[in-house]
């Protein structure tokens, strides 16, 4: 799973997870700007290459993940006991139908999510921590990292979306 370290350096992305917390909220600030530079250079974002998602559909689970992101950072900030949740981001993309999503408005939704994380990702405190079922105990500083990770690596998948396997 991306979503656990496994190592000081992701072998498949490159992102170092000891960045530093404003390192990783600056990371995360540019995805709308990186994200619409990829999308539009493919010729068609919903096309399907292989068995990966197609870049529209993995536009769509940046939204999410900085969505759900959002949540998680706010419960962090607002009611810390409640603890966050596991989500499977495989039913969620077919609960939302990812594949039927227009890529234009996901662009524009994807800019949305992103300042509304960033805005929680500053704001969360740095001596706060939450329980997570899967990772156990996580600070605003992990959460955050997590969530960097994500962009970065779904930015990735985005610009090799249109490469076939």
């Amino acid at each position: 799973m991306r979503w656990q370290p496994d190592s000081p350096v992701c072998a498949e992305c490159g992102l170092d997870w000891q960045l530093a917390r404003q390192e990783a909220i600056g990371l995360v600030a540019q995805v709308p700007d990186a994200a619409t530079a990829a999308i539009t250079r493919i010729p068609d974002p919903a096309q399907h290459t292989g068995d990966r998602w197609s870049a529209s559909m993995y536009l769509w689970h940046l939204v999410d993940v900085l969505r759900i992101g959002t949540e998680r950072l706010l419960t962090l900030t607002h009611d810390p006991r409640r603890g966050i949740i596991c989500w499977d981001e495989n039913a969620l993309a077919e609960a939302r139908r990812y594949q039927q999503l227009s890529p234009v408005v996901g662009l524009i939704v994807l800019r949305s999510a992103a300042q509304a994380w960033v805005t929680a990702a500053a704001a969360a405190p740095a001596d706060i921590q939450v329980r997570h079922p899967q990772f156990g105990t996580l600070g605003a500083l992990e959460i955050i990292r997590r969530n960097a990770h994500e962009v970065h690596h779904h930015l990735m998948d985005i610009n090799r979306a249109d490469t076939p396997r």
